[in-house]
């Protein structure tokens, strides 16, 4: 009766334990976040804050070539926690420097918007950008583009956004790729998180 009676404790406690380890996932707090457009928690942010946690820069905007009000802007790419269902887990960033919050919202909130998702393109569906001598700002632009065709940026059709989405955290424009807003907005809670990690709500 004894041995019975431990059998069946231990049988319980091993599903509570698979059900509380079940709960957890990387999947589901990655894709558990509520997205804000702009959010300034009064830190102000540098290109080092984003490449002490792997940032690595492709290129670096031209500083007479600079909107007003930016300071420094890049290209660049970082490598994501958790990867899409294709296994890409490298994604492409651009990131703007301001000297203030009010200075990223006030000078650079539209032209981030028109870099990004269907505002880079004539109609709401993102089939194609809009031509060079069209955009807003020129520089970093050919990698704000993605190509279709073979030979990439020297002989493929290079009309697609690749900036899904964007966000003014802080300091800092925000712009990532994604097939669609939502991917991009992921990939910014990603990179914030990166920066900023979510406190545990463990005990």
């Amino acid at each position: 009766m004894k041995n019975k009676m431990f059998s069946i404790i231990i049988s319980l406690m091993s599903v509570i334990l698979i059900s509380c380890g079940d709960g957890g996932t990387s999947s589901s707090s990655a894709d558990d976040f509520n997205f804000v457009r702009i959010e300034d928690t009064g830190k102000i942010y540098t290109f080092s804050d984003f490449k002490s946690i792997g940032y690595k820069k492709g290129r670096q905007a031209k500083s007479d070539k600079l909107l007003p009000g930016m300071t420094e802007a890049y290209w660049g790419f970082w490598k994501v926690p958790q990867a899409d269902w294709s296994g890409k887990d490298m994604v492409d960033y651009e990131l703007r420097f301001y000297e203030s919050h009010s200075d990223a919202v006030s000078m650079g909130e539209v032209p981030a918007d028109s870099r990004s998702g269907a505002n880079d393109g004539p109609s709401p569906g993102k089939v194609r950008s809009k031509p060079p001598d069209e955009a807003v700002w020129k520089e970093l632009l050919k990698e704000a583009r993605e190509c279709q065709g073979e030979g990439g940026h020297h002989t493929g059709a290079c009309i697609v956004p690749k900036y899904g989405d964007f966000k003014i955290f802080n300091n800092v424009v925000i712009l990532a790729q994604g097939t669609n807003s939502k991917e991009a907005q992921k990939h910014i809670h990603l990179i914030i998180n990166g920066l900023d990690p979510a406190p545990s709500t463990s005990e």
